[in-house]
């Protein structure tokens, strides 16, 4: 499983260099059709340390024919999902994303078992997804490709994180999920209803959407829409992005205006399958919790757009995700550079 983590690092590095290796012909010849996102999802602004604890996403989105093998895994998910009939006046996307996701329990500085909370767990994942845009609204499937256990590192780069912010080291990731490799589909659709300038430049829209996720990974169903007030909404479609499983967002932005900006909320309620972050592996040996069938999360935030540069906050809270445990808080920083 330590080789299948290198693996994926080693693939996400041997590609990434094709896409930013050509900055300047892209820049040229695509008018920034390129977007480089940085993703950190974590619940320290909310004072605690648990549950979903932290998430870190680096992706490049771009035209179709930047990356060799991303670009061919993006082409089978583009042939084989909605995507496939092409609607006029829509422009595609292909992306490639490497990740990692943890999570702990409440209690990080005991060593035993807790037995009547989450399980620690980790996922390393490889992210390859198609988008197809348009001013209606937006679809987008994804498939990631990864690994649940020690082989994603989580334990290790968590204890070296608490070791640089001088913080309590997480004492009980010998308790972890055990290695699984993990394959999980995405699909999510949204329709925008747009308004013209409401006051001055102030413009408002209304994206309700929906989901499923299939795997061994997650499997559900979700349902919800996002409201947005800001100035020049057409620079992205619907929210800024997140890690799955949340509210779907936009990857890709445009426009070169010198600032823009705009508020978000929404809301979505998930019909929960599977998590395997709460349910354990298909071993079925070790540690897990009961989890709901039904869970809801709601996100705040606000975006600002600098020129080719998109920064974005968010707040999410996210209801109970097991028996026995309370609702859950966290923050989202992104920052996007297009080129």
């Amino acid at each position: 499983m330590r080789q299948i983590s290198k693996l994926m690092a080693a693939t996400a590095l041997s590609v990434a260099p094709v896409g930013l290796g050509e900055v300047g012909a892209v820049a040229a010849d695509n008018d920034g059709d390129q977007v480089i996102t940085i993703q950190v999802e974590n619940d320290l602004l909310f004072n605690t340390d648990e549950d979903y604890t932290n998430g870190l996403r680096i992706g490049l989105v771009h035209r179709p024919g930047k990356t060799p093998f991303a670009d061919d895994v993006s082409d089978l998910l583009r042939r084989y999902s909605p995507l496939a009939d092409d609607a006029p006046s829509s422009d595609i996307y292909y992306s490639l994303a490497l990740g990692q996701n943890m999570y702990t329990p409440g209690d990080i500085a005991t060593s035993d078992l807790i037995t009547d909370d989450r399980p620690y767990a980790g996922w390393l994942y490889l992210e390859f997804g198609v988008t197809r845009e348009n001013p209606g609204g937006y679809e987008v499937a994804k498939l990631d490709l990864g690994v649940v256990g020690p082989a994603s590192l989580a334990g290790k780069t968590q204890r070296w994180w608490h070791g640089v912010i001088g913080i309590g080291k997480p004492e009980g990731w010998e308790h972890q999920l055990p290695n699984e490799p993990g394959i999980n589909l995405y699909y999510s659709r949204g329709y925008r209803f747009a308004t013209k300038a409401i006051l001055g430049s102030l413009q408002a829209d209304v994206t309700p959407h929906w989901g499923v996720a299939l795997g061994n990974v997650h499997t559900y169903g979700a349902g919800g829409l996002t409201v947005r007030l800001g100035t020049n909404l057409n620079r992205d479609k619907g929210a800024p992005p997140r890690i799955q499983p949340s509210l779907p967002g936009s990857d890709h932005f445009s426009g070169d205006d010198d600032f823009d900006m705009y508020l978000f909320a929404g809301g979505e309620v998930r019909a929960v399958a599977r998590n395997i972050f709460l349910d354990g592996t298909w071993r079925g040996h070790e540690h897990h919790v009961d989890k709901k069938t039904f869970l809801a999360e709601v996100q705040v935030g606000m975006v600002l757009f600098l020129g080719r540069t998109r920064f974005a906050l968010t707040n999410a809270f996210r209801t109970s995700e097991f028996e026995g445990s309370g609702n859950h808080r966290y923050s989202a920083l992104t920052m996007s550079l297009r080129f």
